[in-house]
């Protein structure tokens, strides 16, 4: 099972982003919901940032995937001073724990 975590700038919007959570491997389940938040990445705490996707609107597919998006702010991604690390947490309906994306290391 793997998630990923992609970062762009939204088309026609300056000064926001189109954030991108994908997963796939979740064969065992499929039509379950999926739901996540957006972190950042700190020594001591990782501050929530904001909701991606949800409960009985997101589920993973008949193929194993799920993609959750949101556009947003750069304030809502500028998680600290200095450069910016930033990740998703991903909760499965039915599976125990989370799941972590890649961290993006970027000012925001």
């Amino acid at each position: 099972m793997n998630v990923m975590l992609y970062i762009s700038p939204a088309e026609n919007q300056p000064g926001n982003y189109l954030v991108v959570v994908n997963g796939d491997g979740f064969y065992n389940s499929v039509n379950k919901a999926v739901g996540g938040s957006i972190r950042g990445d700190d020594e001591w705490f990782d501050d929530r940032l904001f909701s991606i996707g949800g409960p009985g609107t997101d589920r993973v597919g008949v193929d194993g995937s799920f993609s959750l998006s949101a556009i947003v702010s750069g304030d809502q991604l500028n998680e600290d001073w200095g450069q910016d690390e930033v990740y998703a947490q991903v909760r499965v309906e039915g599976l125990s724990g989370t799941f972590r994306s890649n961290t993006i290391r970027r000012d925001f």
